[in-house]
């Protein structure tokens, strides 16, 4: 299952959020400088929690966290899989019984072209420096919005170099090509570009390939 969520609330749902908010929480909420960036991630957090309470029957503030070596947060003591990722005022979040990665952004001008150099597999940067001007720029955002869900989705994140796996993305789709260590990576994991609404990209990338995607609206 799909969720996207407005991050964006009202002091009156912004505090009730933060109250579900475990103290690990609440000290990140305290680290952000910014009283926007602290706003949202609380907000975002807090859905998180909301969500996971809905599909597992309990209150969000009885919902107890574990990380993974490299930060990728797990449920203690459930088999349900899940993974966020907020971007402007959407957050995105996804929930199954395999490991799940997922990334949403709200593309800005950047240097795409000298990112993708550094950043993207052989094959990538082949396929993407073949199209001209407002293309390039969408299926940059396009692509790296798979590679980052793909790292989420083996939990290793950037311990995992950008250019050790290939995903090939177009207007009809998107497959895991090769990942370096991952003999199988490509009947292993399936890449899914979203649409959570212009002008945000988004992908899902899920341990398996017989996945249904039903996107949900949180309110």
């Amino acid at each position: 299952m799909l969720v996207i969520a407005a991050i964006d609330a009202p002091p009156e749902r912004l505090a009730a959020l933060r109250e579900t908010l475990s103290s690990r929480e609440q000290d990140r909420y305290a680290s952000f400088a910014h009283d926007e960036h602290r706003s949202r991630w609380a907000a975002a957090r807090g859905t998180l929690r909301e969500v996971l309470a809905r599909a597992l029957g309990r209150s969000p503030a009885q919902l107890v966290l574990s990380y993974g070596r490299h930060g990728k947060p797990e449920l203690a003591g459930s088999s349900l899989r899940f993974n966020i990722s907020h971007s402007g005022g959407v957050a995105l979040i996804a929930l199954g019984q395999c490991e799940v990665g997922v990334d949403v952004e709200l593309p800005r001008p950047r240097r795409g072209d000298d990112i993708a150099r550094r950043f993207f597999a052989p094959g990538e940067k082949t396929r993407l420096f073949a199209l001209e001007g407002p293309a390039r720029a969408d299926a940059f955002f396009r692509l790296w919005t798979c590679k980052e869900a793909f790292l989420k989705a083996t939990g290793e994140g950037l311990s995992r170099s950008t250019r050790s796996f290939e995903i090939e993305a177009s207007a009809s789709g998107a497959r895991l090509v090769w990942a370096r260590g991952i003999e199988d990576a490509s009947q292993r994991y399936s890449v899914h570009p979203l649409e959570p609404g212009d002008p945000y990209r988004a992908a899902l990338v899920a341990e398996s390939q017989a996945i249904t995607l039903r996107l949900h609206h949180w309110r």
